[in-house]
């Protein structure tokens, strides 16, 4: 038996506090804007954020190391949505707020909206423009089953990776029975 040598290297602290301020600014932009939230009635930790960082990181080395693969922007938001929803780095510190149920999905809709994100900047859902595309919004049926079953369903970090992979613009509209 050969001892194989190769180590997961952390990741350098200037890429992982640049990942991190990416990170809590797009949480806050979204909190805020997307979902209402005022600066004091949530919290993000700093600490699990890093440990969401790193896991990422050392995924993105097993699948370079392991299938010589380099991950898409889509798959590594897939890693980033299987961990926020796992390690839940956003808490409602608002006591009027923190046991009622559309608030405690917080985390799930973070995730949907990072994973959505890189979808929409990616070209693989286009929004509405008008004549075409799909309207984001949580009244839309695909959305709600997803925030909901990342919160009462489990996934795995490949079931996340497949979902990313497979969410398109088509996949927002509902059918029309006839």
């Amino acid at each position: 038996m050969t001892s194989n040598n190769a180590r997961y290297e952390l990741i350098k602290d200037d890429d992982l506090l640049d990942i991190l301020r990416q990170l809590i600014d797009e949480f806050n932009d979204y909190l805020k804007y997307g979902l209402g939230y005022s600066e004091n009635q949530y919290l993000i930790s700093g600490l699990v954020l890093i440990d969401i960082i790193i896991r990422v990181d050392k995924r993105l080395s097993y699948f370079r190391y392991f299938h010589g693969m380099k991950i898409n922007d889509r798959k590594k938001a897939a890693l980033y949505a299987y961990w926020i929803i796992k390690l839940r780095p956003v808490t409602i510190i608002d006591d009027n707020l923190r046991n009622k149920v559309d608030h405690s999905k917080v985390n799930e809709r973070l995730a949907f909206h990072h994973l959505l994100k890189i979808l929409i900047a990616r070209g693989k859902v286009k929004t509405w423009d008008g004549h075409e595309g799909v309207n984001i919004n949580e009244s839309n049926k695909f959305i709600k089953e997803m925030i909901y079953s990342f919160r009462f369903r489990n996934f795995t970090i490949d079931s996340m990776i497949v979902l990313a992979d497979s969410i398109t613009t088509d996949t927002f509209k509902e059918v029309k029975k006839s």
